[in-house]
């Protein structure tokens, strides 16, 4: 056997690992690098699970080819790198997570050699062989990240054109005193804040300013969102008419928190959009209220414990087969209409003997009865709705962490 053969062994034996490898990382970086998640910012994490699956990918290729080095960086790399310099991480917080991730992947080399080649000169020279080739592609990788943070921070934050607004924004926002004259907008007004995102999302932003008769004020966010506060008198009343007449344009998307008055009005309505949009980079509609995303923007910060409840509370009926989806939306309609199955009925357009049948076969599905555990099922068909078609990197960006977030 050759050392080229043994290193085959290994990176076929690390491929099939890598969902396993992976998690091992986040989970790690969770603990180990706090600073790279307390902004919860979506758009970093929805680039780190492609960064950290596209690095394994190239290390294990180039270990069953001849240990051939990359060019540069993957592009999920260099995202995930221009993604942090927008929301303001040091490059050392990113880095530790990268580094996190060496010594996860190379404990998985050194177990998975233990387990594949032979003890003795030939594993020694294999594991020679692997961590010259690790060490020497993190060097490339780490090269390229840098030099992609350093431009991406430079263009973002020294020529942006609306740096200084961003400044004073971002100094609101955490409770720091500021000149606020610059800004042009009245900060004592009632206001509702906003992220939009997609393509015309300043558009967006401007029309829903006209519709309102509102004063605007927009600053960019990180990864292609823009972050606004409109104000008027009676923002509210304003807000309610005109709330079915809100349409985006095509593949571009509204969150809205708020209203509310002055500066701490300010700060909660950016913090409600903030976490509607988390919700809605989840399940994309034209607009997302808050206050409709309240209950899943809360339980939504821990997703792995969410898809648990739901999965625990819905049982034989969260399979995405049509049986279940159709007692799913029988099920929602119950609850909705107050469980009378009369209203149900008519709701779903069948007849009420059909909602009784279904009533009763998903109460056998559960093996108890709804009205037993009316609160915590109501709650696990929403996150149904949520999670349903939301795809694995749109799942590992939402933080485990409480937000301290901007967006900025």
């Amino acid at each position: 056997m050759t050392i080229e053969h043994d290193l085959r062994a290994v990176a076929d034996a690390l491929a099939s690992s890598i969902p396993a490898i992976s998690e091992e990382i986040l989970q790690r970086s969770r603990a180990g690098a706090p600073n790279y998640y307390r902004r919860n910012d979506p758009m970093l994490l929805e680039t780190e699970l492609p960064s950290i699956t596209g690095a394994l990918t190239s290390i294990i290729h180039g270990l069953r080819h001849s240990r051939i080095l990359p060019e540069g960086a993957s592009e999920g790399a260099l995202e995930e790198a221009r993604a942090a310099a927008q929301t303001g991480l040091e490059v050392t917080d990113l880095l530790l997570t990268r580094r996190i991730g060496q010594v996860v992947l190379w404990n998985w080399i050194l177990d998975t050699a233990a387990r594949v080649v032979p003890e003795g000169p030939r594993r020694i020279a294999v594991l020679k062989q692997a961590a010259e080739y690790h060490f020497a592609w993190n060097d490339i990788i780490t090269h390229d990240v840098v030099a992609a943070y350093e431009r991406e921070k430079s263009a973002y934050f020294f020529h942006s054109r609306d740096r200084q607004r961003r400044a004073i924004v971002t100094d609101l926002l955490k409770g720091v005193p500021t000149d606020t004259e610059q800004l042009g907008y009245n900060l004592n007004a009632e206001q509702i804040a906003v992220v939009a995102w997609g393509n015309a999302a300043r558009a967006a932003l401007k029309v829903l300013a006209t519709l309102l008769d509102a004063a605007l004020l927009v600053v960019e966010g990180t990864g292609g969102t823009s972050l606004a506060w409109l104000g008027r008198s009676r923002m509210s009343e304003s807000f309610e008419k005109h709330l079915a007449a809100i349409e985006p344009p095509p593949a571009t998307y509204l969150a809205i928190g708020g209203p509310g008055t002055g500066l701490e009005g300010f700060r909660l309505g950016h913090r409600q959009a903030w976490q509607a949009y988390r919700v809605g980079r989840l399940r994309p509609q034209p607009v997302t209220c808050y206050r409709d995303v309240a209950l899943e923007s809360v339980v939504l910060r821990d997703i792995p414990a969410a898809r648990d409840f739901m999965r625990s509370e819905l049982g034989a009926i969260a399979d995405g087969d049509p049986r279940s989806e159709l007692l799913r939306e029988t099920l929602r309609a119950y609850f909705a209409t107050g469980q009378n199955a009369a209203a149900t009925a008519v709701r779903i357009h069948v007849h009420e003997r059909t909602v009784a049948y279904r009533l009763k076969s998903i109460e056998e599905r559960l093996g108890f009865l709804i009205n037993h555990r009316r609160d915590e099922l109501a709650v696990a068909l929403r996150l149904a709705d949520v999670l349903r078609d939301a795809t694995d990197s749109q799942l590992a960006m939402m933080g485990e962490h409480a937000p301290t977030e901007t967006g900025l």
